[in-house]
């Protein structure tokens, strides 16, 4: 039998993995062109996160553009009523702008969303599958949590103008508690509340010695229903033995527009970017006229995985023979048979093409297969 782990790339392989998991859960595959209408992109730009979209004009002179996302043709295409919940997984591809360079590039994507009346166990299934996707993906994972409720909730208190609060968001994400201290001071904002901010963007660690120190972040009730509903997340990864590479950091942060619940990142040793980042995303559908209907997912970045753990083969081909214009046909296809059934790569060649890398060569004399002597 065929082991195609020897044969799938880091990627291939994961993308199968995550496809099964997923369908234990009910998701279902859900496949999107290339190809949306620009207008999407252009009202939820904040959204996305980047303004590179690349667009084109059709035969019918308007306006589309190379998908850039998933999650928004998924959530304008769900058909939610109430009391039902919608589950849908995919891998296909998103073309963005890459980092730094400015150039466009073709990135795989897998994930899931959950869209419709969520509740609890919607949050705690998802977040569970989080935590699954990257065990299955590299044993030596992290996942952080956030909650968007209790960042929200710090924020409100502060009573900051709308770019001075945008200021702060920035820099809770980049755990800056300098900068953070120096605009709300600027705003004359009390030393109490700005030692409530430290203790927020200082907060990390595993979940289960952080969460003692929740109660402590909760001073409105935004950020008590927020707290409440992470300790419940706490004892499901906890019953479900998840909890070990599981952290709390409220550094973890997204767009205020948009999100409004639980968020988070996915990391694995061997690659420095988050590979995995979801969240719940409510507010999105709102803005889409879908008012009441809840959404919560993530997706996975494959393309980096590629080269994860990735062991170079030292030839690009185990056997090559040589064939020689008067040999037996069918004696050189038996030859090619020989070899592929003990599980080597063979290449037929009239004559060695320039840096092949090769285990060894054999032809055919009279029947026989005999080794090639080389300098190589």
């Amino acid at each position: 039998m065929t082991d195609y782990n020897k044969i799938l790339r880091n990627d291939e392989r994961a993308v199968l993995g995550l496809r099964e998991l997923f369908g234990r859960y009910g998701y279902q595959r859900f496949k999107t062109g290339k190809f949306e209408d620009y207008e999407l992109y252009a009202r939820n730009k904040d959204f996305l996160g980047e303004d590179g979209i690349l667009t084109f004009t059709d035969s019918r002179g308007k306006l589309i553009a190379l998908k850039p996302d998933v999650t928004l043709s998924i959530a304008k295409t769900a058909d939610v009523h109430p009391g039902e919940v919608q589950k849908f997984c995919y891998d296909d591809e998103v073309y963005r702008l890459s980092d730094g360079n400015g150039t466009f590039r073709e990135i795989t994507q897998t994930g899931i969303e959950c869209i419709g009346d969520i509740g609890s166990y919607d949050i705690a299934e998802v977040i569970q599958l989080a935590v699954r996707s990257l065990q299955l993906i590299h044993e030596d994972y992290v996942l952080d949590i956030s909650h968007m409720g209790i960042v929200q909730g710090m924020i409100s208190l502060l009573n900051l103008p709308t770019p001075a609060a945008e200021e702060v968001l920035r820099c809770i994400g980049e755990k800056n508690v300098h900068e953070a201290s120096e605009i709300c001071e600027n705003y004359n904002v009390s030393d109490k509340m700005i030692r409530r901010l430290r203790k927020l963007i200082t907060t990390c660690g595993p979940i289960d010695k952080v969460v003692g120190e929740l109660g402590q972040l909760a001073v409105n009730n935004t950020m008590s229903r927020a707290v409440g509903e992470l300790r419940v997340l706490v004892s499901v990864l906890k019953a479900q033995g998840l909890d070990r590479n599981v952290r709390f950091d409220f550094s973890v942060v997204n767009d205020m527009g948009y999100y409004n619940g639980v968020i988070f990142q996915g990391f694995v040793k061997g690659i420095s970017s988050s590979i995995l980042a979801g969240g719940r995303y409510d507010n999105l559908m709102q803005k889409m006229g879908k008012r009441n209907a809840g959404a919560i997912g993530f997706s996975i970045s494959m393309d980096e995985l590629e080269e994860l753990n990735y062991q170079p083969r030292e030839t690009d081909v185990d056997v090559v023979i040589l064939d020689q214009p008067w040999e037996d046909l069918n004696r050189l296809i038996q030859v090619v048979q020989k070899y592929t059934q003990q599980g080597l790569s063979v290449s037929v060649q009239k004559q060695i093409p320039k840096n092949l890398r090769y285990g060894k060569i054999v032809q055919i004399e009279n029947g026989e297969v005999k080794d090639v002597e080389t300098d190589c």
